[in-house]
């Protein structure tokens, strides 16, 4: 066998388990609506920490801000929203589908220092940063 071939043979098969595993995940993590839709999404999370505070940002392309909920519930962070379909109402063919929509829903558990009574949050440019202040540390 040449070793062009067999560079050619692993590709496909990388592409092959990609797509494996993006249709597990819709199967397993999403489920589906009878008409073979999501009915659920995640969104991508990024959590950071500096002196202050905690940040939190959330991928939220296309989600309108109205449609966006934050609030803290038994030390947790919530999110929830709902994100519609970005296709053209009118009749199209469809050629690929990879832009989740429908409802979603995150739960993230604060840290023990956190202030939950003064989270801040403010969409920008389809990013949503959550700003979580500490609590001052007790004196000695």
């Amino acid at each position: 066998m040449r070793p062009i071939l067999f560079e050619q043979y692993r590709t496909d098969l990388g592409h092959l388990a990609h797509h494996m595993s993006t249709l597990m995940h819709k199967v397993f993590q999403l489920g589906f609506a009878p008409d073979g839709q999501p009915t659920e999404w995640t969104p991508a999370v990024d959590i950071c920490e500096t002196p202050e505070h905690y940040e939190v940002i959330v991928e939220l392309a296309g989600v309108r801000r109205k449609a966006i909920e934050v609030y803290t519930e038994k030390h947790c962070l919530m999110l929830s929203g709902w994100r519609g379909d970005p296709m053209p109402r009118k009749k199209v063919r469809l050629y690929q589908m990879e832009i989740a929509q429908g409802h979603f829903h995150r739960r993230l558990q604060l840290p023990a220092d956190a202030d939950e009574k003064t989270v801040a949050a403010k969409c920008r440019e389809g990013l949503l940063y959550i700003t979580i202040p500490k609590r001052p540390k007790a004196a000695p």
